[in-house]
């Protein structure tokens, strides 16, 4: 992939995404650990420290993950941004939005919204963009003071990218960096041993302890492990006077080279692998609002949210073993095997389901449209319509 800009032949901007784990359902059969139970399995003595810390950044991960977005513009340029108040404005690098006014946004449910560039800086790399369609919606917690030290660990994520969600960890490995990728200027950034590259540019950087936003992904060494990120600190009353009181004309970035990071093309059986993970991190996770959202309305039609809950009650955890997807007939069908720590009469089993779901597009939109499934470890099955 080309570059954006260069500073000497070093430093370039960065735009990136990856993928996550995910886990799977089976009605009545295989569901989640909300139970009180799993709950205790989960914060029990028996727990080391370690894995306790584990789980914590695993939560952080999974909660930050929804507010984080991809961005498209109309000339192919994709980037990340992340939601950073209660007034649906996303933050971005000015990079990724240059010579752009509206731009559309992607959130990890695969979901489009549109979005309008409210606030753009000529000398510091970051941008404000407005979605009406996040309005309300709880933002990301920042960490207002720039109080990042060296060796704290971080985390970087990046956009979804309508089928992948990158996470990356690291540690701050530098402080106040100064360089300069014209048109902007750098000053005082975090350098971070977090992994970034193409795609991530605009993604938050987050303390992986605390899980607030310290900084923006902007920057990165070429062909080395090295990222730069603008402390969030030093920009937020900036884009906060932009949120307030939204730019009228923006900027022109004619000097900017346009489409340079353009979006990989994704098939139908990659995007539908992708939503089934993320259905099943939904699920196991707890956040079966998400989940269910990405059932089609046929399905929902048939099953009340209350009874797609209550599917759940007897299972710990779930093990995604593989996933492979076909396409028939013009839906993909995507086959997943899974082993699951069920909870039955005081007893725990565990138990292995081979699962077929049916996804395909509904309304601009890919949905889990309908899925079966049967225990292959034994002659008990279990369906879903």
């Amino acid at each position: 992939m080309k570059r954006l800009w260069i500073i000497t032949t070093l430093l370039t901007l960065v735009i990136t995404t990856a993928g996550i784990a995910g886990f799977i359902y089976i009605k009545d059969t295989v569901p989640t650990r909300l139970t009180e139970a799993a709950e205790l399995v989960r914060t029990s003595e028996d727990e080391t420290e370690d894995q306790q810390v584990t789980k914590q950044v695993e939560d952080i991960i999974f909660e930050s993950q929804k507010l984080v977005v991809q961005i498209e513009v109309d000339n192919g340029t994709i980037g990340s941004g992340f939601l950073y108040n209660d007034q649906g404005d996303i933050l971005t690098n000015a990079h990724v939005v240059a010579n752009a006014s509206d731009v559309t946004i992607v959130m990890t449910d695969s979901k489009q919204l549109k979005g309008k560039v409210i606030g753009i800086s000529r000398d510091t790399d970051v941008a404000v963009v407005r979605v009406p369609g996040l309005k309300g919606t709880r933002p990301l917690p920042l960490e207002r003071e720039n109080s990042a030290e060296l060796l704290d660990e971080v985390l970087a994520l990046g956009s979804p990218l309508g089928l992948q969600n990158t996470v990356t960890t690291g540690e701050i490995t530098g402080l106040d960096r100064d360089f300069e990728i014209a048109p902007f200027i750098y000053e005082d950034v975090y350098q971070i041993s977090a992994p970034i590259s193409p795609g991530n540019s605009g993604g938050p950087l987050i303390d992986s302890k605390s899980g607030r936003v310290i900084g923006i992904n902007s920057a990165k060494l070429d062909k080395e492990s090295i990222g730069f990120s603008i402390p969030i600190g030093d920009v937020l009353p900036m884009v906060e006077r932009w949120s307030e009181s939204p730019m009228e004309a923006l900027p022109d970035f004619s000097d900017v080279q346009e489409g340079i990071h353009s979006a990989p093309q994704i098939s139908d059986e990659d995007q539908a692998n992708y939503m089934i993970q993320y259905f099943y991190e939904s699920i196991n996770q707890g956040d079966f609002v998400t989940a269910y959202s990405l059932l089609g309305s046929g399905w929902q039609s048939t099953t009340s949210y209350e009874d797609f809950r209550a599917g759940y009650y007897n299972t710990l955890s779930v093990q995604l073993d593989d996933v492979i997807s076909d396409t028939v007939k013009g839906q993909v069908k995507v086959t997943a095997f899974i082993t699951a720590e069920e909870t039955a009469q005081g007893d725990v089993k565990v138990k292995k389901y081979k699962v077929i779901y049916t996804v395909d597009h509904e309304n601009g939109q890919m949905k889990i449209l309908s899925g079966e499934g049967q225990q292959i470890d034994s002659n008990e099955e279990s369906e879903e319509e």
